[in-house]
């Protein structure tokens, strides 16, 4: 199969893709998630229900070197269906899909973009694997996870900061109710505000 244009696979996205943050709760009780008990974390999909549209954008994706998984969502209703998505999930794919596409974006799937781009280039992380040489504990006999040394307040901060953003995203993306967890409900959760 030939490899689709940056350009064809842009209008693509512009139509049946989206890009936004979403946010989990979390359960453990000790580890790295335990530190908020939420996570965030960023989403690029193409969604439809015919798999020989997604198959040109699979191929892209695998030229450009882009990490993505598939799922499909099945319909209760027979009448209608099966809806297929592929997922960008991982931060630096997430980053590398968006470096590539943005140029040939236009309205309001650029603004999104361009807002995912400049949250994920503020606040992540980078090298998760020096991260838990430095801030992880481990039991020096079996290796397990006993604690992480982070500034919890820090890590608030900057996941209030990663908020605004998807509040941002949300509002630009849709017009529907507010989603149960936006900024104010951390702001409220946590006693606390930033600027």
């Amino acid at each position: 199969m030939k490899i689709p244009s940056d350009e064809s696979v842009a209008w693509f996205f512009m139509g049946e893709g989206s890009a936004t943050f979403v946010c989990s709760r979390r359960k453990e009780k000790m580890g790295l998630m335990s530190i908020l008990g939420y996570r965030l974390d960023p989403r690029i999909a193409f969604t439809n229900t015919d798999p020989d549209l997604l198959e040109p954008m699979k191929v892209w994706l695998d030229s450009k070197e882009v990490a993505f998984t598939t799922d499909t969502q099945k319909r209760r209703k027979p009448k209608y269906w099966d809806l297929l998505k592929v997922e960008v999930r991982r931060h630096k794919d997430v980053k590398n899909f968006l470096w590539i596409l943005i140029p040939f974006l236009r309205g309001r799937k650029r603004r999104v973009c361009e807002l995912v781009l400049e949250c994920l280039v503020k606040y992540d992380r980078g090298d998760w694997k020096a991260l838990m040489k430095e801030k992880v504990v481990r039991d020096k006999k079996t290796g397990k996870i006993m604690g992480v040394n982070w500034d919890v307040k820090e890590e608030r901060e900057r996941f209030l900061r990663m908020m605004k953003y998807r509040d941002k995203i949300v509002k630009i993306n849709s017009s529907r109710a507010k989603e149960k967890y936006n900024y104010d409900y951390f702001s409220n959760l946590w006693g606390m505000t930033i600027e």
